[in-house]
């Protein structure tokens, strides 16, 4: 989008292709209430520009009066609307031949497709929202787990922006003071009121530190992890995927190399959003199909965020172990070992070199046991010991980075007693700075432009 004025008008359908109810196009900018006026016909012989705001039926007209469809109109007059500009919404029938044939007429009448996130950078850019708030309504669209909708819905009610706000208000006042100091240099600094100072800005420090540590948290939520099932032919990983998933998902059998390809499915573990994968048994195979399947289970286990290596309880050989040492010298992953079928060995044996290879759970696929510790224990490997609840998270990697920097500055403050009154004071000006990058408040155009064009069109 660049530096592209405001002052014209957008529009854009905001439903998912496909044929529906209800289809929905969005107009904004200056002139959206007359260019829709000029297609529409009241079935009141309401005039739709006489009014700040209402709903109105009636019809979309072709320029030869032909009817296109049947329409609802929501009129929403600046600043009373979600981008902060006139608004029109066409609510028509969900048909995309129906809806595109509307586009068509709107840009023939002078409005342009909106961009990629457009209508949510205007709502920014004119104050409706802050930049946290916007990335919240993108956060709130791809969420895949009621935790993850939680935490995108406090996000959009502010929460994030006002710790950000604290922190900055905080700063200034200090920001202030030490300027004062520059401004009166023959004024004496009264030691107490420069410990008192550094002292808060421990606190502010000490406070961000904390909200950063929430940064691996907030993207595992928002992006979820790789989960691979791994282990040799034949010890219950298929079993595993369809319990886990609590459906039959793949095809079980007593066969070895059932498994050719690889399945996956998403699922919620813990409020973590889950991509599972099952893989084919890891193991020497002259037949080329299965030999293929092998292949991408490895590709799999490379991009997994978390390994799970299951065992059969009945059958522990020294292959597992071998295969268990291949894959650790092949990836730095996190591994759990489960020992799966304890419905068939109540107490299996697992020499030394398994047992400190790390966090061990039993399982039965077939009866469920261990079912739910398995889950849980899967769900504190990957967010560790504490409960997830946080209703304030970093989520997005810029928000991380601008956190770092800020933190660098007031750490700098800190740590270099001897720098003068002006560096401290271009210390915490780079950190408003770094935080107000958060807010937007000193967003670059190419950093606005790189988080709203992941935006859907229509957003």
């Amino acid at each position: 989008m660049g530096c592209r004025s405001r002052n014209d008008t957008i529009t854009a359908i905001c439903t998912p292709a496909g044929i529906g109810a209800i289809g929905i196009i969005r107009v904004s900018g200056p002139d959206s209430i007359s260019i829709v006026s000029s297609l529409f016909r009241s079935c009141s012989g309401q005039n739709i520009t006489q009014k700040k705001w209402g709903m109105y039926s009636g019809c979309i007209l072709e320029e030869t009066g032909k009817i296109v469809d049947d329409v609802i109109l929501l009129v929403m007059k600046s600043p009373h609307s979600y981008t902060g500009e006139d608004v029109v919404e066409i609510h028509a029938h969900g048909n995309m031949l129906i809806l595109r044939s509307i586009i068509e007429l709107l840009l023939k009448k002078g409005a342009r497709i909106a961009g990629p996130g457009e209508f949510t950078k205007r709502a920014f850019l004119n104050g409706k929202i802050d930049l946290t708030q916007a990335e919240a309504v993108l956060d709130q669209i791809m969420a895949k787990t009621k935790k993850s909708l939680e935490l995108s819905r406090g996000m959009l009610d502010g929460h994030l922006s006002k710790k950000i706000y604290e922190y900055s208000n905080h700063i200034k006042t200090i920001l202030a003071w030490i300027e004062a100091i520059i401004d009166f240099p023959e004024e004496e600094i009264p030691k107490e009121l420069w410990q008192q100072s550094m002292s808060q800005l421990r606190a502010i420090l000490e406070d961000m530190e904390r909200l950063l540590a929430t940064s691996e948290k907030g993207r595992i939520l928002r992006e979820g992890v790789v989960i691979a099932i791994v282990g040799k032919p034949n010890v219950g990983k298929s079993s595993l995927f369809n319990t886990l998933l609590q459906e039959n998902r793949a095809i079980v059998s007593p066969y070895p190399g059932t498994t050719r390809d690889h399945l996956e499915e998403y699922m919620s573990l813990g409020g973590v959003p889950v991509r599972l994968i099952d893989t084919a048994g890891l193991r020497k195979t002259t037949e080329p199909i299965e030999r293929e399947g092998i292949e991408r289970a490895w590709k799999a286990i490379e991009s997994s965020y978390l390994i799970l290596f299951v065992l059969d309880a009945t059958n522990i050989a020294e292959e597992d172990k071998k295969l268990l040492q291949e894959i650790e010298e092949r990836v730095n992953k996190t591994i759990i070992l489960v020992v799966n079928k304890v419905d068939l060995n109540a107490n299996p044996e697992l020499d030394d070199d398994l047992i400190s290879k790390g966090t061990i759970t039993y399982t039965s696929a077939t009866t469920n046991k261990g079912i739910l510790e398995f889950e849980n224990l899967i769900a504190k490997t990957i967010l560790g010991e504490q409960e997830i609840s946080e209703d304030i998270v970093l989520s997005h990697e810029h928000q991380k980075n601008s956190l770092e920097r800020a933190i660098q500055c007031l750490d700098n403050c800190i740590q270099f007693s001897e720098l003068t009154p002006e560096l401290v004071a271009f210390e915490l000006r780079e950190a408003l700075n770094a935080l107000g990058e958060i807010t937007g408040e000193t967003a670059t155009e190419d950093l606005l432009d790189i988080i709203f064009s992941s935006f859907c069109i229509g957003k």
